[in-house]
């Protein structure tokens, strides 16, 4: 049994960490074929600029100014999920362009093209579930709020490990107007025990691996599971926070968003809390099951977190 364990451990380890990264002309053609955006957004005027991570190592950052005369003075910072990169946000951020925002997205540590470099650690950067990758994000805000400097909103979205990377980014940063999320897992710990249920790993065992596969993210990469914790981190900041989760999802189940929305709206009734839960929607797929309401839940949203 012990040794079954481990080995559980090590592969949840292993799965986690060194995750399948997919190429931009992958990423591209699947949400071309997908119907995301048109193929005309990527050859747009997008700066193009790597800039410094906190960790030591290089982040490539793509952004696009207002098209509105003299810039409306809207910033959004968008954060892929894992696996995935900068690309498959533009389907989210041309409703901001649309709205006249200007729009920034990177790869994120371990992705596309942040992938390269070392960090201080000497050693390639991995995906951490949010832990560095808030301080990430923090890097990429200072950056883009110093080229377009922001009087009418600044807002954070991501998607996925990204939505979960947004909301534990939120209380480290006092210049944020509202965060969205979408399909956020609310830790990294609480999504693994998931997982292994989901592949019929009996209850009982499901503690003991995720603390071995915890144990080898400590020891190997300098955080622990633990702290990649979505839920704790809504609960640090009054920001407005915006939900969303698709009902058909089977990777990150919506029960995860439900139960975050429900205690931020609990224990900070004070705070613009909004859940958006959208039918037949799988994984990181509620903006194409019914883009226009989730058009709308984002304006409505946008205007009460904005006035």
């Amino acid at each position: 049994m012990g040794s079954l364990v481990l080995l559980l451990g090590l592969v949840s380890y292993r799965g986690m960490i060194h995750y399948r990264m997919r190429d931009e002309a992958y990423i591209r053609q699947a949400a071309l074929d997908a119907g995301d955006f048109d193929a005309s957004a990527i050859d747009l005027p997008w700066i193009e600029e790597d800039i410094a991570s906190p960790g030591g190592y290089r982040l490539r950052v793509h952004a696009l100014g207002s098209d509105v005369a003299q810039g409306s003075g809207k910033v959004a910072v968008f954060h892929h999920g894992i696996g995935w990169g900068w690309l498959g946000m533009i389907r989210y951020m041309e409703l901001f362009r649309a709205a006249g925002w200007a729009v920034v997205a990177y790869d994120s540590r371990g992705h596309g093209s942040s992938r390269g470099g070392v960090g201080d650690n000497g050693r390639r950067p991995r995906p951490s579930y949010g832990y560095y990758e808030k301080d990430d994000l923090l890097a990429v805000a200072d950056w883009a709020l110093g080229r377009f400097p922001s009087d009418g909103g600044f807002i954070v979205f991501g998607e996925s490990m990204g939505a979960a990377t947004v909301l534990q980014y939120a209380p480290l940063d006092p210049r944020l107007d509202a965060v969205i999320a979408d399909c956020p897992y609310s830790s990294a710990l609480g999504e693994l025990k998931y997982r292994l249920r989901a592949v019929a790993v009996p209850p009982g065992l499901c503690s003991l691996v995720a603390l071995v596969a915890d144990a080898l993210c400590r020891k190997l990469e300098g955080f622990s599971l633990r702290d990649a914790n979505p839920e704790a981190a809504i609960l640090e900041t009054e920001v407005p926070i915006l939900f969303i989760h698709g009902l058909e999802d089977r990777y990150v189940p919506y029960s995860m968003s439900l139960l975050m929305a429900e205690s931020r709206k609990r224990k900070l009734p004070g705070a613009i809390t909004e859940l958006l839960l959208v039918p037949g929607a799988r994984h990181a797929q509620s903006i194409r099951a019914d883009k226009e309401i989730y058009a709308e839940r984002l304006r409505e949203f946008l205007g009460a977190a904005l006035s």
